[in-house]
C-alpha cells in the first residue's frame, strides 16, 4: 500500500516495523518491546512546522500564524492568535524567525528545488511486507518525486560533509536510506532512482545541502537493517524481547576530546608556572 492519507498518528499506531523501531531493536529487543509512547514536545512541534514550511508551503502558509514580532507568549497577540490556530500552528519570535529562515534558505538552493518542484507528493506511506520474514513494514518519505525520487529532510548543526557524515552513522541515516529504498522496490516492483538527504542547519544562515550516499554506505545500512529486520522477526515468532547481557565487566575510558582537552589544560598550567 502506498497512500498519502494517513496521518503521523495513523502512521505511528501501525504496528509494521518501522526504521525507528529497528533503531530500538538494534540497541536491544527489550528496549523496542518496552519503548513509551511520546507526547509531542514543543521540539517535536516545530519540526513539524520546519517540514511543512518547506514540502508543503502553500499549506504552510494557511495553517500557520507566523508573529515574528513577538517575543512574549503572554503578550495579548500571541494569545490571541493561539484561540483562532491553536498553540501548535503558532510561532512567535525565534521559532517564526527559524522556520521562515530554514524555508527562504531552501527555496534559494536549486539542488533542492529541482526535487521538492519536480511533480511528487510528501508524507508518502508505504506499507509492505518483507519478503525475507514476511514481516510487515513501513516507511514514510518526506518526498517522494513521481519519477522515483526520494528526499528526506534533516536538521543538523553544521552541513560540511565531514561533519554532517558523523550524523549519517550517529543517526543511521545510511540504514533509513537503504530500508526506505527496499521497502519501496518490495511495494512497487521497481528501484528508487534516488534517496537523497536534504540537511538544513537550524541556526542562520540556514546552510543547507543535499547529500547522497555512496554505494558503500548503502550497503553497510542493508547489512544493519537486514539484521535488526531479522532479529525482530525471531522475536515475534518466539514471543520473546530479550535485553542486552553483558557477561564481562568492561574498562571504560574517556572520550578522545575529553583526553585532548585535559592534555591541553595541564600544558597550558605548565607554560603559566614557567
Amino acid at each position: 500500500m502506498i497512500t498519502t492519507d494517513l496521518s503521523n498518528t495513523d502512521y505511528h499506531a501501525h504496528p509494521a516495523i518501522s526504521k525507528s523501531g529497528l533503531d530500538l531493536i538494534s540497541r536491544s529487543p527489550a528496549h523496542y518491546f518496552y519503548a513509551a509512547h511520546r507526547e509531542a514536545t514543543r521540539a517535536m512541534q516545530l519540526g513539524t512546522a520546519i517540514h511543512a514550511a518547506i514540502l508543503e508551503p502553500e499549506r504552510f502558509a494557511n495553517q500557520y500564524m507566523l508573529l515574528r514580532d513577538v517575543t512574549d507568549r503572554r503578550a495579548s497577540e500571541y494569545r490571541q492568535a493561539v484561540k483562532v490556530h491553536g498553540s501548535e500552528f503558532t510561532l512567535a519570535g525565534p521559532e517564526a524567525d527559524r522556520v521562515s529562515g530554514m524555508q527562504a534558505s531552501v527555496q534559494a538552493n536549486p539542488r533542492a528545488m529541482s526535487r521538492l518542484g519536480a511533480p511528487g507528493k510528501s508524507e508518502v506511506s508505504i506499507i509492505t511486507t518483507d519478503p525475507e520474514t514476511g514481516v510487515p513494514v513501513k516507511c514514510r518519505f518526506d518526498w517522494l518525486c513521481d519519477d522515483g525520487r526520494g528526499l528526506d529532510l534533516k536538521k543538523t548543526q553544521d552541513i560540511r560533509a565531514d561533519e554532517f557524515s558523523r550524523s549519517v552513522a550517529r543517526y543511521r541515516y545510511h540504514v533509513q536510506a537503504a530500508f526506505y529504498s527496499d521497502v519501496y522496490k518490495w511495494e512497487t516492483g521497481e528501484d528508487l532512482r534516488e534517496f537523497a538527504i536534504l540537511a538544513v542547519e537550524e541556526s542562520m544562515p540556514h546552510a543547507n545541502r543535499v547529500f547522497l550516499l555512496d554505494d558503500e554506505a548503502l550497503q553497510i545500512g542493508r547489512m544493519q537493517y537486514r539484521a535488526d529486520l531479522n532479529a525482530y522477526a525471531e522475536c515475534m515468532n518466539r514471543g520473546e524481547w530479550p535485553g542486552i547481557v553483558f557477561e564481562e565487566d568492561e574498562l571504560l575510558s574517556l572520550p578522545m576530546w575529553a583526553i585532548t582537552q585535559a592534555e591541553d589544560e595541564m600544558i597550558d598550567s605548565l607554560e603559566i608556572e614557567e
